[in-house]
């Protein structure tokens, strides 16, 4: 599957290349970020009135979803003129492994173009973009897949921290691939395909030492990104109990526009930190 694209569809059924690939040990697996494209790119579909902005998105990971075709199904539950709530799920082999649900809200036509993001905040207050991108793949502690996602799938310019340092972290991040080949990728479906890579900017282990992995992502959104680079300022809050959650701000090059919520629970052991040799 050569098409330089996440996936490659065939009707309703995704078919994931290896740019999908996730950071784990057994390779076989998909990045969380690939499993929110998917379900984003079906909910977005879905959506009866295409000026509705997307408000939310959350994702439920059921378990580590393999290398192999998804079975997309999405349904509008809440119609409405102001909001709509729209759910989708992902299935392999008849096994469910993925469900999403969002909303989807009216807005002013000039809400989406003006200056203002969150809580005010302009362009003077987002970090400026460095000049140059790193390659997580030449890190020697890190065995990540080639062609993988963290080091193929996006572009990665740190200001603070890298996906490979333990602690908050400060990165602009691009999507350097469409979802699906053949098809233009809104920024909505960019922002919820990047929802997920916040704790791979702010990843940090739990007390005891092991890594955490996250079951679920939600994705709030007061607009769209602007242009294809959102920052992320990520940061792990976890207890001694072996859970918590990572919490991303996010920016772009006109303000701030949003806010990521990962839950996290201690992996297993074996385990062990993602892509770590």
């Amino acid at each position: 599957m050569g098409s330089g694209a996440l996936f490659e569809r065939e009707g309703e059924v995704l078919h994931p290349t290896l740019l999908c690939r996730g950071p784990w040990a057994d390779q076989g697996f998909l990045h969380g970020s690939a499993v929110c494209a998917a379900a984003g790119w079906a909910l977005e579909r879905a959506v009866a009135d295409p000026t509705l902005a997307l408000a939310r998105f959350t994702v439920e990971i059921r378990s580590m979803v393999p290398l192999g075709p998804l079975v997309t199904a999405a349904w509008v539950v809440k119609p409405g003129r102001r909001s709509q709530v729209v759910e989708a799920t992902l299935h392999q082999q008849d096994r469910l492994v993925v469900r999403a649900t969002s909303q989807w809200v009216t807005h002013r036509p000039n809400d989406l173009a003006g200056p203002a993001g969150l809580g005010g905040a302009s362009a003077a207050g987002v970090m400026a973009r460095p000049a140059q991108a790193v390659d997580p793949g030449a890190n020697p502690d890190m065995d990540y897949p080639r062609p993988g996602f963290n080091c193929d799938a996006v572009e990665l310019r740190p200001v603070r921290g890298t996906t490979e340092d333990e602690g908050p972290g400060l990165i602009w991040v691009r999507l350097a691939h469409p979802v699906v080949a053949g098809e233009v990728t809104s920024s909505s479906l960019m922002a919820m395909t990047l929802a997920d890579f916040g704790i791979a900017v702010g990843w940090q282990r739990s007390a005891s030492g092991a890594g955490f992995i996250n079951p679920d992502v939600t994705l709030q959104l007061n607009r769209p990104p602007r242009g294809p680079w959102i920052l992320m300022a990520s940061r792990v809050h976890a207890s001694a109990a072996g859970y918590g959650f990572c919490e991303t701000v996010l920016g772009d090059d006109t303000g701030l526009f949003g806010r990521i919520l990962q839950s996290l629970v201690e992996a297993p052991v074996e385990m062990g930190v993602p892509g770590q040799v």
